[in-house]
């Protein structure tokens, strides 16, 4: 690939619209959304219930969201994926989940709030047709040793919103059609802090922002928090290498003077997430 990696500084305000629509394509392989069924004398609703990125540790392939998402995922039947922006339905045998809460704490602000969705190889592999699952592997030691540092390239937090959830009436058998509402939010953390063996970035919306920011971020806990390099050919600004940073699992109360939402950050991620799914993949390959 030609090109400079960027050292200058720009303002996200000023990067052309065509770099943050790039940054979007690039990410949407990796996110889902999770829906779950609910039988209505009207027939058959889904309701929003969280989002996920789909991670890989060697050969075991999960849905990265949090501990709060995980515990509302129904535990038989199916589990419906949002997974592309298409009418079609996608689910899953929930017999071919594994539900990972790997840590909750006791206040919702201040986590922690991590979880996993681990997938049968059969699910993983139907999933992959479509889909690419990020490789937790290749990026972990430098995440723990020498992570890029925040001013770098630009922010997103990527997750499905409730509050743009719509439906309308559908045509012959299907009574009712209902869409879901990714939302990718630019922008910038603020100084990581760290709690223990946790580390956590607050993504607040800019005040600039706010008009066209959702009331409510119901719905994007979960979904993942991502760092973009930059490269620059000439006038042309492009983004590459997305760098999955953290999970969304709080939002502060939208008032005149805050808004936005609470994320994990990268040694979450890559250690104790990290050594969770490693230590299940372990554990599962001894029993078997």
């Amino acid at each position: 690939m030609s090109g400079l990696f960027m050292s200058e500084e720009i303002l996200l305000r000023d990067l052309p619209d065509a770099v943050l629509e790039e940054a979007i394509k690039i990410l949407a392989p990796y996110v889902v959304g999770f829906v779950g069924y609910t039988r209505t004398p009207g027939g058959e609703d889904v309701q929003l219930l969280g989002s996920g990125t789909l991670v890989s540790v060697g050969s075991t392939k999960a849905i990265l969201t949090a501990h709060h998402v995980v515990s509302i995922l129904p535990r038989d039947e199916r589990l419906g994926l949002v997974i592309s922006a298409t009418p079609q339905r996608h689910d899953v045998d929930v017999q071919g989940l594994t539900y990972l809460q790997i840590a909750r704490g006791s206040s919702d602000a201040d986590g922690p709030d991590l979880g996993v969705v681990i997938l049968s190889p059969a699910i993983a592999a139907a999933l992959a047709a479509s889909k690419s699952f990020y490789n937790l592997d290749s990026r972990r030691d430098r995440f723990l040793n020498s992570p890029p540092e925040i001013k770098d390239g630009m922010w997103f937090v990527n997750g499905f919103v409730d509050e743009y959830t719509w439906e309308e009436p559908g045509t012959g058998r299907i009574t009712k059609v209902k869409g879901f509402y990714n939302l990718s939010g630019a922008g910038g953390p603020d100084e990581e802090v760290v709690v223990g063996d946790y580390d956590y970035f607050d993504f607040p919306v800019s005040v600039g922002g706010r008009a066209s920011a959702p009331h409510s971020f119901g719905g994007m806990s979960g979904g993942g928090l991502w760092q973009f390099t930059l490269v620059k050919d000439g006038e042309l600004i492009r983004p590459v290498k997305p760098l999955l940073s953290g999970v969304v699992f709080y939002q502060y109360e939208t008032t005149e003077t805050q808004c936005g939402v609470k994320c994990h950050g990268r040694r979450s991620v890559y250690h104790i997430v990290y050594d969770a799914i490693r230590d299940f993949a372990v554990t599962t390959s001894r029993q078997g």
